[in-house]
């Protein structure tokens, strides 16, 4: 792990991971958009989406099948950095927070 990614809680990669599936599943499913919110630590996890409704029992179950299919299909996962400006250019930073005496993307 990097610097940049250092977190004083028990950082568990396997629960990062699951996080982004769970997000493209959310995306794909709902057009939602990411979670709004996540606490992702190794024993308990949770991430909040905005909805104007309660999900069904069979959407939840529907969220859960995709995702274990998804982590079953053992996906190669790497890490890798780019420069802001190009992040910027590819992926949506409006989550990140603003770096004092850097350029903003």
């Amino acid at each position: 792990m990097n610097e940049y990614n250092e977190n004083p809680k028990r950082y568990d990669p396997r629960m990062h991971s699951a996080e982004h599936l769970l997000n493209q599943t959310m995306v794909r499913m709902f057009d939602c958009g990411r979670a709004i919110s996540a606490h992702i630590e190794k024993k308990k996890s949770k991430c909040d989406y905005a909805f104007q409704r309660v999900l069904t029992p069979e959407e939840i179950s529907e969220i859960e099948r995709k995702v274990n299919e998804a982590i079953a299909a053992d996906y190669p996962i790497g890490e890798g950095f780019m420069e802001r400006n190009e992040a910027a250019e590819r992926f949506n930073l409006s989550r990140f927070r603003k770096r004092r005496g850097r350029p903003s993307a």
